[in-house]
């Protein structure tokens, strides 16, 4: 990387204790986050506008649900709740959303994680899901690129 060149980084920090996190994940997750927003740089530019920073903090369900409460009026537990704050981002990813989920669906925790992940940094890239169509056109990309990013092992 030159001096002076612009880089996205993508911090994450545990700060639930319903399950064990191990270290290496986290900066795995790191990695896979920092690769996905190269991947969103490289091939949608020109369509949205990512974060060059983002924060990723993994919660359990009563904090997701306390924040889905205060900004969304909901006190539901939810996967993914994001932050833009214009070059900055936030995401908070539920662990125990993931565990169900993943048990639901027949994958992996981490897997459903490093989706969750990327599902955050479209939504911080400027993709929405309110509608079928712009549903469908993120669920498609977060697929692709979790497929890119992420392997099993």
């Amino acid at each position: 990387m030159e001096e002076g060149e612009a880089r996205s980084g993508v911090t994450v920090r545990n700060d639930q204790a319903v399950r064990i996190v191990p270290e290496g994940f986290l900066k795995r997750l790191e990695e896979c986050g920092e690769q996905a927003i190269q991947l969103i740089l490289e091939r949608y530019l020109d369509r949205v506008n990512p974060p060059l920073v983002v924060s990723v903090t993994l919660i359990d369900d009563l904090k997701i649900g306390r924040v889905h409460l205060q900004f969304m009026d909901d006190p539901s537990a939810t996967d993914v709740i994001t932050f833009p704050y214009g070059e900055e981002g936030e995401i908070l990813i539920s662990v125990e959303t993931a565990e169900r989920q993943a048990l639901e669906y027949g994958v992996s925790v981490e897997r459903e994680l490093v989706l969750y992940l990327i599902h955050g940094l479209l939504h911080l890239s400027g993709y929405g899901d309110t509608t079928e169509t712009s549903r469908a056109e993120m669920d498609e990309l977060q697929e692709s690129l979790l497929a890119e990013v992420f392997r099993e092992g």
